[in-house]
This record gives structure tokens, C-alpha cells and sequence, in this order.
């Protein structure tokens, strides 16, 4: 970790471990020009891969929900393929949001839109639950403290989860081979995040993540799903 695993305050639940919101200096230092960060100059091929899954394993995705949308490419990419009737998107950064509203295309779906962090989603905002699937697509190393109260949330909330986030190893890799850093991460073990995910939800392959309340699940191959 890179700071103490300490319950942040309200005023802190925005901010990265360098202190510092993920408004304009943020998305300026750590994407760029977004064409080299994963799931956005290649959104199109994450959303396809996630349809195939889908598709063969016969499930209906209708609605989608995004916990933290940011650029919004990948959230575009999933609403075009799996054409969902129910969208929430969410994001803490208000310069996403201004940029998601300002764009045509999301006008053509049922998408709501809320500025807000995972950790602070009332689940009484929603009066239908789960939604099929959810994107949290590297999101997590942005939350202070335990992360177990998320994925607690977010197992009600959805029955599968897109889901991707860069542990400490990712990182040493990242920063050899492409000199990335991300000041604003707080950096976590595989072994942590495990720890935080397994009461939760089940892998069922890349990127996908399945909710323990789901009892009818269609991955039933013992040797790719977690106990």
C-alpha cells in the first residue's frame, strides 16, 4: 500500500494516494492521449471478446453498469455491441462526466449518468438489481483502504463483472518495460486483492468475474471457475 490502511474521510474518496483529484492533471499525465492505456485505443476488441464469452456460454446481457467510466470508450464500445435497454455509468471525475454528456451517441440509449465513487453508490438509488454485467476497468487501485465493502456492493449490483486492475508485480513490469508509473495508485499484492474478491465473486475467465449470488451460474467447468 502507499499510504496506511486508514478509512478515508468523505473529502478523501476522490483522490488518488498522491493527494490529488483525478480531474484535469490526472488525465492528462496518466492517459495521455489514451492511445496506449488498455481497454481504450483496443475498447472495441474488450467489448467483442466480452460478447463472445457471452454468447457462447447463452447469456442475455441487457442492462450494463460502469463503475468508472472515465474516458468513456469502453463503456461506448459495450452499449454498441451488447445493446443494452438499462445503462448507469458512474465517475468521480466531473471532467468525465461534462465529456460523456457532451457526446451524441450516448443519446440514442437509456443511460444514467452519476457523478459519484463506487463507495458512495446508494443501493437504494436502484429499483431493479442485479444488472447483467458491469465494467470496473482499472478503477480499484484508485481506493483507499479495505476493498472489501466495494466488492460487497458490487456483488449485489451486478451478476458478472468486467473487471481488470494492475497489482504491485503489474507495476514493477509496467515501469521495466514501458516506464510507467502511476502516482496516484495505491499499489496492492495479487494476494490482496484475492483476499478481498474471493468472498465475492468467483473468476470465470479473463477479465471476468462472476457474483457468488448468482445460483444458476452457466460456468460450470470445474478446471476455469474458482470455488
Amino acid at each position: 500500500m502507499n499510504r496506511k490502511n486508514v478509512n478515508p474521510t468523505e473529502e478523501e474518496l476522490a483522490l488518488g494516494a498522491n493527494g490529488l483529484p483525478f480531474e484535469v492533471e490526472y488525465w492528462r499525465d496518466i492517459y495521455g492521449s489514451g492511445t496506449d492505456v488498455d481497454a481504450t485505443f483496443n475498447a472495441k476488441e474488450h467489448a467483442r471478446y466480452a460478447k463472445s464469452i457471452f454468447n457462447l456460454m447463452e447469456i442475455k446481457v441487457n442492462s450494463v453498469a460502469d463503475f468508472g467510466f472515465g474516458k468513456g470508450i469502453l463503456l461506448k464500445e459495450t452499449v454498441k455491441i451488447f445493446k443494452p435497454g438499462r445503462v448507469l455509468a458512474i465517475d468521480p471525475s466531473e471532467q468525465m462526466l461534462d465529456e460523456l454528456l457532451a457526446q451524441k451517441w450516448i443519446r440514442a440509449w437509456n443511460i444514467s449518468v452519476l457523478n459519484t465513487t463506487v463507495q458512495d453508490l446508494d443501493l437504494s438509488y436502484f429499483i431493479h438489481l442485479p444488472f447483467d454485467l458491469g465494467i470496473c476497468n482499472s478503477v480499484v487501485q484508485y481506493i483507499q483502504g479495505d476493498l472489501k465493502p466495494v466488492f460487497e456492493k458490487l456483488h449485489k449490483i451486478v451478476k458478472y463483472l468486467y473487471f481488470s486492475v494492475p497489482t504491485k508485480d503489474d507495476y514493477i513490469r509496467m515501469k521495466k518495460e514501458i516506464h510507467f508509473e502511476d502516482p496516484y495508485a495505491f499499489v496492492r499484492t495479487k494476494k490482496q486483492y484475492m483476499k478481498m474478491i474471493e468472498p465475492y465473486f468467483r473468476r470465470v475467465g479473463f477479465n471476468l468475474l462472476e457474483s457468488r449470488l448468482v445460483a444458476d451460474s452457466r460456468f460450470t467447468d470445474q478446471l476455469f471457475k474458482d470455488d
